[in-house]
């Protein structure tokens, strides 16, 4: 009966064994599968050294306990710190326009109060712009179109949210009649001039960039050559920021993103230290490093723009310093007193459409500005005088 029993669990063992370490090989994470080969070994092991009463002494029972605890113990500690790690929130820039599509059920699209003036029933005006800015002009849309679906990915659709190059490119070729960017660069102008066509730019909002730490640390307020010293690699202990004394993690981003780039303009030709990094599993070949997410330590410090870092703003779990003494609410956005901001802008050329002069003026209306200001970005105005 032992011997069934105990060949039966070994069935069970092998099947759920083989299961979890398929799924981590899958799921890229090959630094777990140690641990489940130990953990159903210990437990087999356990089970059947118990029916066949191998446990008649305490020196025996506690042997195997010792030898298990440490098996355990040495090949469960990766997994426990990467869990642990993962458990820490990051703040990530990226914005899922999926969350944002208009007239969705679950959609977390920013609403006004009151139905907008501004109805829009036939040519409607094709939208793109720059992926994080796809809230605010979605959350246009869901006010001033009429209900229907605009999902984001379809290629040549009437509302796409294809990044900042892409949109200039759609705009130019008629593929958008108007694109929500930060402001156009010269070859902008010049790509547009070419194709016989002329940029007209349109103020609607601002965004900040800003540095943000942990909820519980101490420090709130620090100037722009703080930053640039912690980030260049020549600070690195809060201490010397008058903080506590632990070592800075100053996390960045990938080289190719928006925030990642603001920061090396922040930096004005400083060199930025060697960014952290964590390891990678990668194609089953073993770790190799990447550029580490930001991680919600205690002792931690990152950057992004406003907008992203709102929701763990509210939840208390970071907040934003202030720099040079200035915080970066809508009003010194707004001011230009926070000095890390840049507009954002309405782009069109030359569009037939004309539905667009009407649209862009609704959105710089006051209930254009209020939305501007619900979707979390800043009004061009003060919220007393956009009312």
């Amino acid at each position: 009966m032992a011997a069934l029993l105990s060949a039966m669990l070994f069935v069970v063992l092998v099947v759920l064994t083989s299961i979890a370490f398929i799924i981590a090989m899958m799921n890229g994470t090959a630094y777990q599968i140690p641990f489940i080969i130990v953990v159903p070994t210990v437990l087999y092991l356990a089970v059947s050294l118990s029916l066949y009463k191998h446990f008649t002494t305490r020196k025996r029972i506690f042997t195997f306990i010792g030898i298990a605890s440490i098996a355990l113990v040495i090949t469960g500690y990766v997994p426990i710190r990467e869990a642990h790690t993962e458990s820490i929130r990051i703040v990530n820039e990226e914005v899922d326009p999926n969350f944002y599509q208009p007239f969705r059920e679950d959609s977390k699209l920013d609403q006004l109060e009151t139905p907008a003036s501004l109805k829009i029933q036939e040519q409607l005006p094709k939208l793109d712009g720059e992926t994080w800015l796809y809230p605010m002009y979605a959350a246009f849309v869901e006010a001033t179109y009429p209900e229907g679906d605009y999902p984001s990915y379809m290629k040549d659709g009437l509302i796409m949210a294809d990044g900042g190059g892409r949109s200039f490119t759609h705009l130019i070729e008629g593929k958008a009649d108007l694109i929500f960017t930060t402001a156009p660069m010269k070859w902008h102008y010049n790509k547009a001039k070419e194709a016989g066509l002329e940029l007209t730019v349109t103020p609607i909002g601002k965004e900040a960039f800003v540095f943000f730490v942990n909820e519980k640390n101490p420090v709130q307020n620090m100037t722009t050559q703080q930053i640039r010293e912690i980030y260049a690699g020549t600070t690195e202990n809060w201490k010397e920021v008058s903080g506590k004394d632990m070592p800075i993690i100053a996390y960045q981003r990938k080289a190719s993103s928006r925030s990642q780039k603001a920061l090396e303009q922040f930096m004005e030709g400083t060199p930025l230290m060697k960014p952290a990094t964590e390891a990678e599993f990668r194609d089953g070949y073993g770790n190799v490093q990447q550029r580490a997410e930001y991680r919600n330590y205690k002792n931690a410090i990152g950057f992004s723009h406003r907008f992203t870092t709102l929701e763990l703003v509210e939840k208390h779990k970071i907040k934003l310093l202030n720099i040079d003494g200035v915080a970066p609410t809508n009003d010194t956005i707004r001011s230009g007193e926070y000095h890390l901001t840049r507009e954002i802008y309405a782009v069109t050329a030359s569009t037939g459409n004309p539905n667009v002069q009407q649209f862009i003026d609704w959105i710089v209306s006051e209930e254009g500005q209020q939305l501007v200001e619900k979707s979390g970005y800043v009004a061009l105005r003060n919220g007393n005088e956009i009312r």
